[in-house]
């Protein structure tokens, strides 16, 4: 029955409303949550019941109008709502304002009850076409994909039956022979970062020390596995004393778009901390040193370090008193040249200040005795984000184990 009278219980005397509405397409049984009187009149009853169906309908209207929407308006909307109310950082913002311009260009004033799975295959495809980009894992047609697909379950609460992008929307609509295997990362052997870090030791001893910044921005992500932007946002109060050694406690890092601090450290609310991996004694030398030297300077040229950077942009006057840390791309440039410079072989792979991160996280993974958990909370990642994204094949561990398995076979 729509109205039944309760009959035990704290509601008792009271009646309870239900409403059974079918979906016009399927026939089946929309869900409606039933409700209670507040009195023991029967006739409120009624009307309770009489408001339940009108409110449905009401919300049926609204979701109509919502889905026979053109597709472009309402996702511009839903992108420039979610950006006014701050629900993203400014470089989600930025990803998803280009995935509105896409859906403008390929949709055109497509509705949004009338898109359908074949018209996402085709938007991919030509997508791919069009900006001749690859087919894979984290590339830019499978963050469109995501993106779409976020958006079209968001449509679902105003009645949307099937969301058009299927999960997993690059196996669907490609071939496994247009895919292209996910960016493989090449990972510094110890050979090589000793070489790197004894040519930055020489350099620091031979250079001005205004020339140091990128030098030491590439030590620390060395001995740390640092995101850049955590290490441009390095604070000199931010050292920490933890068992003998010396880490960072950090809780910050810096927008290379914006020119402004995050107020937050990567998936982190504000206010959240880590403790970063310890630094070498050498590191912290020279970072000692330049500390002085920056000092100096600073004060001699009236320029105040509002934020107390570590690695202030001293070799550019403008941007050193803006207050900008040194920029990622001359970390990147700098760690480029040092490796061109002793001929490291990087066998086409592209080098960053992310393969110091790769490295540092690989060995990580690569030691026997190394307790993962505490290895991915000291790089600012969950377990399982750490084992998948960051441990690769250690060359060096390569070796040990080739020469373990001849030795065996020989024995």
């Amino acid at each position: 029955m729509a109205i039944s009278k309760i009959k035990s219980g704290k509601f008792a005397g009271l009646y309870r409303v239900r409403i059974q509405p079918k979906d016009k397409l399927t026939g089946k049984v929309i869900s409606v949550k039933s409700q209670v009187t507040k009195t023991k009149n029967y006739q409120d009853a009624q009307k309770l019941e009489l408001d339940m169906w009108a409110d449905f309908h009401g919300q049926q209207l609204v979701a109509e109008t919502k889905l026979d929407q053109p597709l472009d308006d309402e996702f511009q909307h839903y992108v420039d709502e979610c950006q006014e109310l701050g629900k993203w950082a400014d470089s989600t913002a930025y990803d998803w304002q280009y995935t509105a311009k896409l859906v403008k260009h390929y949709f055109g004033r497509q509705k949004i009850r009338d898109i359908r799975e074949t018209d996402i295959n085709k938007f991919a495809h030509n997508y791919v076409r069009d900006h001749k980009t690859k087919v894979a894992k984290h590339s830019t047609v499978d963050r469109q994909l995501q993106n779409l697909r976020c958006f079209f379950g968001k449509m679902e609460r105003y009645g949307l039956k099937i969301n058009p992008v299927p999960k997993g929307a690059l196996s669907e609509f490609f071939r496994r022979g247009d895919m292209t295997r996910p960016d493989e990362k090449y990972i510094f052997n110890n050979d090589e970062i000793s070489q790197i870090r004894q040519q930055i030791y020489q350099d620091l001893e031979d250079k001005p020390f205004n020339a140091w910044g990128s030098r030491l921005g590439i030590l620390i992500a060395l001995d740390t596995g640092m995101r850049p932007q955590e290490i441009q946002a390095l604070r000199w109060n931010e050292f920490l004393d933890e068992e003998g050694f010396k880490v960072f406690e950090i809780h910050d890092s810096w927008n290379e778009r914006t020119h402004e601090l995050n107020l937050t450290l990567k998936d982190r609310m504000q206010g959240d901390t880590r403790k970063t991996l310890p630094l070498l004694d050498r590191t912290l030398h020279f970072l000692h040193e330049y500390h002085l030297k920056q000092s100096k300077y600073l004060k001699n040229k009236q320029i105040s370090n509002k934020n107390n950077f570590m690695l202030l942009t001293l070799g550019d006057i403008a941007r050193c008193t803006a207050g900008y840390p040194v920029a990622q791309r001359s970390m990147n440039d700098m760690l480029k040249s040092i490796v061109k410079k002793l001929k490291i072989d990087s066998h086409g792979l592209s080098i960053s200040m992310y393969t110091c991160r790769h490295t540092v996280a690989s060995k990580l993974g690569n030691n026997p005795h190394m307790s993962y958990p505490w290895a991915a909370a000291r790089l600012g990642h969950t377990l399982e984000m750490f084992m998948r994204t960051y441990v690769h094949p250690d060359e060096d561990q390569n070796k040990t184990m080739l020469k373990l398995v001849v030795s065996d076979q020989t024995h």
